[in-house]
């Protein structure tokens, strides 16, 4: 089974996500010092004000159009997967997608001690970009496995708790056993109700 366009969009759309945000957060800021000058009547730094307002202008113009141009750019990533849901699949199984993938990343971390410290952040890193797509008919897990053969074999070693756990969510569904396709880990479920 191929990567589906969530699968291959999910983490792409999230850091578009975070972007858009952070500027929004950001062009209201400018928004607020903007109207913060503009209402200044200390007659004293009337020409201080008047040259920072020119540059908080030329800012938040700049900030308007790049905070336009990504969510223009984050709505382009989205549309496909949600017209492709509502022609042919559901749109609360986008939603089911990106609550079981945020659960079973949170399912498969892990706590460090000082020793392996290192190694188990690796491994936390590799579980968040596990993700799973449900579908009406199919349910597919995919996570890429890290190339450090210690991180490497901790995943493996929680095959199976990935399986079970993600059965266990799903229990509408039947799931193969974990394959290993390339360099990534994928579970394949067909719904049996």
């Amino acid at each position: 089974m191929k990567k589906s366009y969530f699968i291959r969009t999910y983490h792409i759309i999230g850091w578009l996500l975070l972007i858009s945000t952070l500027l929004l957060i950001s062009d209201v800021g400018f928004r607020l010092i903007k109207l913060f000058i503009q209402h200044q009547s200390n007659s004293f730094m009337t020409e201080y004000t008047q040259f920072l307002n020119k540059y908080v202008i030329l800012v938040c113009n700049g900030l308007q159009q790049v905070c336009a141009f990504s969510i223009i750019i984050t709505i382009m990533f989205m549309v496909p997967e949600i017209i492709i849901r509502i022609w042919k699949d559901s749109l609360v199984n986008i939603v089911k997608s990106i609550w079981l993938t945020y659960r079973v990343g949170k399912f498969l971390q892990i706590h460090a001690t000082y020793e392996d410290e290192r190694k188990v952040n690796r491994y936390n890193n590799a579980v968040k970009k596990a993700i799973i797509d449900v579908q009406n008919t199919t349910v597919l897990f995919n996570m890429k496995l890290p190339n450090e053969i210690g991180v490497h074999g901790m995943i493996l070693d929680n095959k199976e708790a990935i399986r079970e756990e993600i059965a266990n969510r799903l229990p509408a569904y039947s799931f193969s056993n974990v394959q290993r396709v390339k360099s990534n880990l994928r579970i394949e479920g067909t719904k049996i109700r």
